[in-house]
């Protein structure tokens, strides 16, 4: 059996490892010997880290593409709620070590933390589950799940704040050419979480300002303000889907999908 293990960094929880996640994937104890891997270019810091962390992400390789595990299992935590949750570096099956390359920065909120506990990881196993199934729908789901994972990997603010509106517009726009898009955009998000209007039309002009060269790049601090709450608002919309069957298989056709919103 080839093995993959991924340290978790800033996660703390009171699991009794290992945690089934999928079949092939599971949250353990982290086993990582220094002894038995090859050490060419990993620096001390790098030593450090992989054996600093509590846990590890086990992925079988023969069963799932370690990295389509690791980047799913991270959006799934994030989904969860806001967690400092990330992976820095992979041990492989030959023992080698591979840093990764978007290392999932830092959650920039007030109510960030870094506790995932026992009960929450059976949630964090269903929208694992939810997210495999979804994005293997049709082009515009797995579109939907690209974009929010590329959110999460952005290290720039409204880079994070364009992926979320991306998403959220895939998830609710029409096949065909519409007027009042903003409108559209605003009433569908709330109709199908109750968010707030005023909110989501500020995050959706952000997208028409960049496109039409009004955005003001001075402007980061409103920047950060405006990703949280498109963070929060991708975060309702895909925990809802995700976790309902009716609505995740809602996406199969365009007509039930908009019958959502």
């Amino acid at each position: 059996m080839k093995i993959s293990l991924y340290p978790l960094h800033e996660l703390d929880s009171d699991i009794t490892p290992p945690v089934q996640i999928s079949n092939g994937v599971a949250v353990i104890s982290n086993n990582i010997d220094l002894n038995k891997i090859i050490k060419t270019n990993v620096s001390k810091e790098d030593a450090y880290h992989l054996t600093d962390t509590q846990l590890c992400l086990e992925v079988n390789e023969d069963v799932i593409c370690p990295e389509k595990a690791s980047i799913t299992f991270i959006i799934s935590c994030r989904l969860l709620k806001r967690t400092k949750v990330f992976i820095r570096y992979r041990v492989d099956s030959s023992n080698k070590i591979r840093k990764i390359r978007d290392d999932y920065p830092f959650v920039t909120a007030r109510n960030v933390t870094t506790i995932i506990k026992k009960q929450e990881f059976k949630k964090v196993a269903r929208l694992y589950s939810g997210l495999n199934k979804f994005k293997s729908i049709n082009k515009r789901t797995g579109n939907a799940v690209y974009f929010l994972g590329m959110a999460y990997r952005s290290r720039g603010w409204l880079e994070s704040l364009i992926f979320h509106v991306c998403a959220l517009e895939t998830l609710t726009s029409a096949t065909n050419i519409e007027r009042n898009i903003t409108q559209k955009f605003k009433d569908r998000i709330h109709n199908f979480i109750g968010y707030n209007k005023g909110k989501l039309g500020k995050i959706y002009n952000i997208r028409s300002e960049l496109v039409h060269g009004r955005y003001n790049h001075k402007s980061a601090k409103e920047t950060l303000k405006l990703n949280r709450i498109a963070e929060g608002a991708c975060r309702k919309m895909f925990t809802k889907i995700l976790l309902n069957p009716h609505y995740l298989n809602a996406f199969r056709n365009n007509t039930s999908r908009m019958g959502l919103f």
